[in-house]
């Protein structure tokens, strides 16, 4: 069931902005696939807990029993949501996908030596490419366009191929399960059944589903089950929360540890010690990001409660009456725009002869729209997309200026009022495309900035403002005072 002021539950979703013009405008937020709102409902919660807060490893006293227990219930929590109770466990790493990712690669390779050869697609951001290419011997990308060079995906037959062309030395498969450029999502069960025929295990990024799509790791046929899963807290409405691994247990059981420090270990000595035989412990050197385990877990619960199939559902009829939107209006670009395969709601466009850094900076400075632009940490496929046109550049210099898109993408919060906000804005671009260009200049460095216009973000946020109106209870003024005079003299 969807709450009428469903959006007031996020932070940041009631944002204003002073726009270019001077008008007072409301923040609209399509910038969901770079890092999403945080969910307010999570941030108390976790605020709650923080009174009882202290570090886990011991049982003795009130609040390490229950800052325990809250790990604990968090990660029965995380491995639940994604279909995952029998047989996975959780690994909570870093502050994205980045670090579980890159753990999996050196691992992966450690444990396999003998299997030389990763199949990457080539759709991947870097964070599913470059751990790979770092630690395997042997990277293949796998493509994703047809004969004619239109964006198809993954091809499971072409794929099948590859992996009886490398059986002997084949690790593992790295695929993403949305793409972060386009939001088409990757058969990732079909993925899992070829790789597990080939004696190879999948890696899947799910740091673009997790939060928009129903994911089910342990599948009733095992060889469609997901061997590891990997998501980030900051795309699932928790910002501040770790990356987070799910893997199933008897090949987590098989890596060695990635960090050594306290709670990894059984005993030490002198001279020896032995690693903990639990792979929780094992995993977690050093002290936990717990507030940020326990907010992305209720987070999660959340999600639940309001049922993945209902938001994949909802977010689909948002994802489709934005392409159908950018395609009414003349001009503009959408990319790697087929209809064979599902999407989430992360879709790139241009407008033609507009360069994507100025598109996105007209969007901000006139019209309060928060988009994502250049390459989105995934170059081969932004570059394949973009391939024809810049082939039509005859100015070379001019190329640096287009060698990229702009990404409008949802969330939670996101309703068809601000997707129409884009299409009124898009519009008038289009319309007086001269007179906002004619407003900003070029820079060196080959960026643009507003000829007038500057955004001053003190305005907004102002960081000293902030920590005095935060401290002024505890401190004095003469003290705030005193502090403030050093501050200048240094």
């Amino acid at each position: 069931m969807w709450c009428n002021d469903f959006k007031k539950a996020f932070i940041g979703s009631e944002l204003t902005c002073i726009n270019a013009e001077g008008k007072t405008l409301s923040r609209i937020y399509l910038d969901s696939a770079a890092s999403t709102l945080a969910f307010a409902p999570a941030q108390q919660a976790t605020q709650a807990f923080l009174k009882y807060y202290a570090n886990t490893h011991s049982s003795v006293h009130l609040s390490a029993k229950i800052s325990s227990e809250a790990v604990a219930w968090a990660h029965q929590r995380v491995l639940s949501f994604f279909g995952a109770t029998q047989g996975y466990s959780a690994v909570f790493q870093g502050n994205g996908a980045t670090s579980p990712l890159n753990r999996l690669a050196r691992g992966l390779s450690e444990l396999r030596a003998d299997k030389s050869t990763v199949l990457v697609s080539l759709m991947e951001h870097h964070s599913n490419d470059l751990p790979h290419r770092a630690h395997a011997k042997k990277v293949i990308h796998i493509n994703i366009q047809d004969a004619t060079g239109e964006f198809q995906g993954v091809d499971l037959i072409e794929l099948e191929a590859l992996c009886k062309a490398h059986q002997q030395q084949l690790n593992y498969i790295a695929v993403t399960a949305a793409s972060n450029v386009s939001g088409h999502i990757t058969p990732i069960y079909d993925i899992a059944e070829i790789a597990h025929k080939y004696g190879a295990y999948i890696v899947v990024d799910g740091a673009q589903i997790a939060a928009h799509a129903p994911i089910q790791l342990a599948q009733d046929n095992p060889q469609r089950s997901i061997d590891f899963f990997v998501f980030s807290g900051h795309k699932t409405y928790a910002p501040g929360s770790p990356g987070v691994l799910i893997g199933k247990t008897q090949l987590l059981d098989q890596l060695k540890p990635e960090f050594y420090g306290g709670g990894m270990v059984s005993e030490v000595s002198k001279f020896d010690y032995s690693v903990s035989g639990l792979l929780f412990d094992k995993e977690h050197a050093g002290t936990l990001n717990i507030p940020g385990i326990f907010m992305l877990a209720t987070t999660l619960d959340f999600l639940d409660r309001v049922g993945m199939y209902s938001i994949y559902e909802k977010e689909c009829m948002l994802t489709q009456y934005l392409i159908e939107m950018l395609q009414t209006i003349e001009g503009v670009k959408v990319y790697a725009n087929t209809s064979n395969t599902q999407r989430i709601g992360a879709v790139s466009f241009n407008i033609q002869g507009l360069p994507h850094e100025l598109l996105a900076l007209i969007l901000n400075d006139y019209f309060a729209i928060a988009v994502r632009n250049d390459c989105f940490c995934a170059h081969p496929f932004v570059r394949e997309c973009l391939v024809d046109e810049l082939w039509e550049i005859e100015d070379e210099t001019q190329l640096p200026l287009y060698q990229g898109m702009v990404r409008a993408s949802i969330g939670l919060y996101t309703n068809k009022a601000d997707l129409q906000a884009l299409e009124h804005a898009l519009t008038c671009i289009v319309n007086n495309k001269a007179y906002y260009v004619s407003q900003y200049k070029l820079t060196d460095e080959l960026h643009f900035v507003h000829k007038t216009f500057k955004l001053e973000t003190q305005q907004y946020f102002n960081i000293e403002d902030t920590l005095t109106n935060c401290f002024s209870d505890y401190l004095s003024k003469e003290k705030i005072s005193m502090y403030e005079q050093r501050e200048e003299m240094a």
